[in-house]
């Protein structure tokens, strides 16, 4: 039985199939995490990179929104405290899965607040997930 050189390099005995082009290459001319040949692979990379024109991904990016909306929603309570007194009603839900929520709230209207705040988590839960069926 005769083995076949690398058809890349031609130095090397060929032990694997490239998935892309079918080329038998050896094991410096492969890539094992996606079966393809250096060549295809720095193809792929090309295209991949070309494809990515913005690199965060997004968990990440709803994170940073998360974020962003607590710290201006802070900031409003703030100056909402300064312009009206003391007559201000907040509350809020902590929910940290496989946790029961938390609610929480201070002023007269704190009930009022929470409710308002565990409506809107479970309307959050609601979008979510039918988001997330309506992409599959």
């Amino acid at each position: 039985m005769q083995v076949k050189a690398c058809e890349i390099c031609n130095k090397r005995a060929a032990r694997y199939i490239c998935q892309e082009c079918g080329r038998e290459v050896c094991q410096f001319c492969f890539e094992p995490s996606t079966w393809f040949c250096s060549n295809c692979y720095t193809s792929l990379k090309r295209e991949t990179s070309a494809l990515e024109h913005f690199p965060w991904q997004t968990p990440f990016k709803v994170f940073l929104l998360g974020f962003i909306l607590m710290f201006i929603g802070m900031i409003v309570m703030m100056v909402a405290t300064v312009f009206f007194g003391e007559s201000i009603s907040a509350g809020t839900v902590i929910w940290i899965l496989p946790f029961p929520p938390i609610g929480f709230g201070v002023g007269p209207y704190a009930f009022w607040m929470i409710l308002l705040a565990v409506a809107l988590t479970i309307f959050g839960l609601v979008l979510f997930i039918t988001l997330r069926r309506r992409a599959r």
